[in-house]
């Protein structure tokens, strides 16, 4: 599907809904880090930017999305606009966070700083889907 074909209203309601909790995630991690869980604050910030990713790849019409994989998501988004490249590093750096213990406690010693870089990531993600909805706003979302 390119940017000129509108998506299926399915889609289209997938990739508002997956936005939206984009956003919500984004909320959510800041909180935990702001409260001190750092490690719970990291997970938030990659649901966030997973479902940023998706919104884009909802509107191109993938019906099928990796799971739980932000490097192939960016992969998809890639195909849509070339802006997506420039998130490699921040993706790489998020693929991590999968890596950690969730049973260590929200407080977990390197907890914080983990947050901290999982959330500067994740909002590089979500600026970056933001601009590419906001420049397509017409071609996907007017009535």
């Amino acid at each position: 599907m390119n940017a000129r074909t509108p998506p299926s209203p399915e889609g289209l309601r997938r990739a508002k809904v997956a936005w939206e909790q984009s956003a919500a995630d984004l909320r959510d991690a800041q909180a935990r880090l702001r409260d001190g869980a750092g490690l719970e604050s990291s997970f938030f910030s990659l649901q966030a930017a997973l479902n940023a990713l998706a919104a884009v790849s909802r509107l191109y019409g993938h019906v099928q999305l990796p799971n739980h994989s932000p490097a192939q998501m960016l992969a998809l988004c890639r195909e849509a606009d070339a802006r997506f490249a420039s998130l490699g590093d921040a993706v790489a750096a998020l693929e991590t966070v999968q890596e950690q213990d969730p049973f260590r406690g929200p407080h977990a010693p390197g907890g914080m700083e983990s947050g901290r870089k999982a959330l500067a990531d994740a909002t590089a993600v979500h600026k970056t889907v933001r601009a590419f909805l906001k420049e397509h706003r017409k071609t996907y979302f007017s009535p």
